[in-house]
């Protein structure tokens, strides 16, 4: 249409007609009845000028205020981020993006380098990484069902998209939680370059580059790389030694090929290496009343026994830190087939994890860990899509498998706990694999009505093999126990699926409503394994997900205001508490929670409202609830041993408790760019806040257990010329210095804390060809 409509202007000047001025504007009409999207014309009006001027022909574009305009016209809540806003943010790992998104909570367990994922309050605490996550991250596509792989990989990135909710029905794999997608930039047909490096207090800095090319007509491509370090704020509080430098390094290439002009090859390596000190805790509380609880946040304490560090193979000098090396490749194949769309996803990812971690924050040696990880995924998708029956109907159909192998091993110096002089070592063997096929239908009944329906079967069959425990002499280092338990198998198959409607009340305005099942695999307890009760697997978990919402723009797209309510039927939760092993006693282990619900909100509004002027606001609101949850009283079980010198069982309901998740989430923006400053450059300034309500990590927890809410509020100052490639910023990160905690753990007998970030203040220097 804009091309035709362009050749009828040239047609009139060289027939002789006058001079012709017309704006285009970039408004989509048709959405969501199956038509291509074109050109809207009705805000442009054609204006005609008599006077006897060159012929010129001047053709402009009107742009919408905000991106990801598609995602107006698809059901669920989506939150998208664009790669400005991720550098605006400092969104710097996987952790930060929980900062920008409602109901959305990331974090490390324990001092680890392992992200847990919750999202409307659906996700899982797993220190060890052997089991599915309830929220799946997907990078370039490739689902990463080992969250422990998403570290490490957020740099070059051109986008991440967040949605709640059973996903699954059109790619990957269906979870229970939602997603989070991080997208990473592609190959450019044109030559770009750009480094950028940014230094801060604490002596931290990152420094960023890319280089993207072509290398012939049809062959592109790009290299991206990061470097992190510094950065370490917290300090020993035995002799004032510094703990927490950063020594991060990580690569990705990209390689893409057009053989002709229906396919597309792209091929991508990615390489990353943590060697960082740990994020170490403070003392929340210690229930052997050895040291009292820290009064500075950003304390902490350590102390390595030589002889636990040979038996490891590291040094003795050795602060809490990691060595995390990761790799992979992915090729995606795209063809067009007339009739369809061909898609296929490979992907083969490597990871070898080793983390010293002091988990009880003491100079004990009570809760000195080490953990080992040695995994590969291999995966592969292949999915056709297309449109039928005039483009009403829209249809994706697909496979989706994955093979795991992965072990581990989870080492403890206990030799400063009565009665357990010795060094204990739980290893384990966990192959697995999962194949899944799924099917997804959209259909315009009318004009303004489109209905979904989505269906996919999940097959995840997956054994604990392997399983033992060991215990050393600390002195002579010989071992000194052996325990072997049987090997265990669980296998999920069951089906996800969801039914919804959309109705485009206007052009501008869409109303959804939906009904989604999702399913997650069920698992295996891998922290330290001491009976054949823990080793067996506990089972999948399931969701049935309501959501009504409605997507909205106005004022020719300088307002958008999005919002949903939803209600979630939570069942067979996989949560970690504590069984009672006849003739043994309570052990730590993975068990399902029968019945809970969660409800809640969530609004988004963006404003354009002159020119240079950006307001953002994101609402999120949450309530869960335990609706058939027995936990067994582990203080009651213990005195009933003292007194009769006999194992009995004691539980508590919970039936009605609050299930502790942060109830309210908000974050917003505010910034500025000025019009041009000697007509050369352009400053732009920014604000920004988060505020997350408190979290209670156990149910009727105690203050130890609790963490509290906080407020955080960043700003920063760009300068650079409205024409030329370089910019340099001025920023500073928790603006108030705030202290706060972002979570915690009990190890042994210590309930820990890890700390946020306090005040930083840094520049960034940019330069983008």
């Amino acid at each position: 249409m804009k091309h035709a409509f362009r050749s009828f202007l040239m047609l009139s000047v060289y027939t002789g007609c006058v001079p012709v001025e017309a704006a285009l504007a970039d408004d989509v009409k048709g959405a969501g009845h199956g038509k291509a999207p074109v050109a809207s014309h009705a805000a442009s009006p054609v204006s005609v000028q008599t006077h006897a001027a060159p012929e010129v022909i001047k053709v402009t574009r009107g742009r919408r205020a905000f991106a990801f305009g598609a995602d107006q016209h698809k059901a669920g809540n989506i939150t998208n981020l664009t790669a400005e806003e991720l550098v605006t943010h400092h969104v710097t790992t996987v952790q930060d993006i929980q900062n920008l998104v409602p109901n959305l909570t990331i974090q490390t367990e324990g001092g680890s380098n392992v992200p847990d994922y919750y999202l409307r309050g659906i996700g899982m605490q797993d220190y060890t990484q052997n089991n599915m996550s309830s929220v799946m991250t997907y990078f370039d596509g490739v689902p990463y069902t080992i969250t422990s792989m998403s570290s490490g990989q957020m740099f070059d990135v051109a986008s991440i998209g967040v949605e709640p909710g059973p996903v699954g029905f059109e790619h990957g794999l269906a979870d229970t939680g939602g997603e989070v997608r991080i997208t990473t930039n592609d190959p450019t047909k044109t030559l770009h370059y750009g480094v950028s490096e940014d230094i801060a207090s604490y002596a931290r800095s990152k420094t960023n580059f890319y280089v993207s090319a072509p290398i012939t007509r049809r062959l592109q491509f790009r290299i991206a790389g990061q470097m992190l370090q510094g950065g370490a704020f917290r300090y020993n509080r035995e002799n004032g030694e510094s703990l927490g430098r950063a020594n991060e390094g990580a690569l990705r290439a990209k390689l893409a090929w057009q053989p002709d002009d229906k396919t597309n090859v792209k091929i991508t390596g990615n390489w990353s290496q943590d060697s960082s000190e740990a994020d170490a805790g403070f003392i929340l509380g210690d229930n052997s009343n050895i040291l009292p609880r820290d009064r500075d946040i950003y304390a902490t304490g350590w102390n390595l026994n030589p002889q636990y560090a040979k038996l490891l193979g590291i040094s003795p000098k050795s602060k809490p830190s990691y060595n995390d090396v990761q790799w992979g490749i992915n090729i995606d194949f795209d063809r067009d087939l007339g009739w369809s769309h061909l898609t296929t996803v490979s992907s083969f990812q490597q990871q070898q994890r080793h983390e010293y971690i002091d988990r009880d924050a003491e100079a004990y040696r009570s809760g000195d860990s080490y953990l080992t990880g040695s995994m590969n995924v291999f995966s592969q998708e292949i999915r056709l899509s297309g449109n039928v029956l005039n483009d009403r109907l829209h249809w994706v159909a697909g496979m989706y498998y994955n093979r795991v192998r992965a072990s581990g091993e989870n080492w403890f110096d206990y030799t400063d706990r009565p009665g357990k002089d010795y060094f204990q070592n739980s290893a384990h063997e966990q192959p697995q694999q999962d194949f899944a096929q799924f099917v997804n239908l959209s259909y315009s009944l009318t004009h303004k009505i489109r209905l979904t329906f989505g269906l996919e079967h999940q097959t995840d069959d997956r054994q604990f093999i392997n399983d033992a425990v060991y215990r050393y002499n600390p002195t002579t280092l010989a071992k000194t126990y052996t325990q072997t338990f049987s090997n265990h198998g669980t296998m999920t198959n069951q089906f996800s699926g969801k039914v919804g409607i959309n109705y485009q009340v206007q052009p501008n305005v869409m109303l959804y409503a939906d009904i989604r099942r999702g399913v997650k695999p069920g698992g295996f307890t891998a922290n330290t394994t001491l009976t054949e009760q823990q080793a067996a697997g506990f089972k999948p978990e399931w969701l049935m997900a309501y959501e009504v919402g409605f997507k909205s723009e106005f004022f020719n797209h300088r307002l958008r205001i999005n919002g949903a309510a939803f209600w979630d039927s939570y069942h067979d939760q996989q949560y970690f508490s504590y069984i009672l092993v006849p003739n043994w006693g309570t052990v730590g282990s993975y068990v399902n929670v029968p019945r809970s619900h969660i409800f809640g909100t969530e609004l988004s509004i963006s404003a354009n409202p002159i020119r240079g002027l950006t307001l953002t606001q994101n609402v999120g609101y949450q309530r869960g609830t335990y609706d058939d949850f027995q936990v067994l009283n582990v203080q009651a079980v213990s005195a009933y041993k003292a007194a009769h010198n006999e194992w009995k069982a004691f539980n508590d309901s919970y039936n009605g408790a609050d299930m502790g998740i942060p109830k309210l989430t908000l974050n917003g923006t505010i910034s500025y760019e000025t019009r041009p400053v000697f007509r050369k450059y352009v400053i732009r300034m920014e604000g920004d806040y988060s505020y997350r309500g408190a979290q209670d990590t156990v149910p009727r927890g105690t203050g130890g257990y609790l963490l509290p809410s906080y407020f955080l509020m960043n700003g920063s100052v760009t300068f650079r010329p409205v024409k030329g490639p370089w910019s340099v910023t001025a920023y500073a990160t928790n603006i108030l210095n705030r202290d706060y905690i972002v979570s915690r753990t009990l190890a042994t007998t210590v309930n820990m804390g890890i700390s946020g970030q306090p005040r930083f203040v840094g520049g960034r220097f940019a330069y983008n060809f």
